[in-house]
């Protein structure tokens, strides 16, 4: 059982780590976003709105994720 806890606590760290650099993915696109729809470049924005959006679903399924692995302990 040590283990186990050990590899969640591992696995934790790790789906942190990809969540941040998402979330700073996130942000970046969201700005260029921003941009895009300014300068009416409508196709281009929708293209990183699709990212964006997918982008958002992934950081809560990895909370989902996180959450479940919580609830074992």
């Amino acid at each position: 059982m040590a283990k186990q806890t050990e590899n969640l606590t591992e696995w934790t760290d790790q789906l942190l780590l990809a969540e941040e650099k998402m979330s700073e993915t996130y942000e970046m696109l969201s700005s260029l976003q921003r941009e895009l729809k300014q300068a009416g470049r409508k196709k281009d924005m929708q293209a990183i709105a699709e990212v964006t959006e997918r982008l958002a679903r992934y950081g809560r399924l990895f909370e989902d994720i996180r959450a479940s692995w919580n609830d074992v302990e």
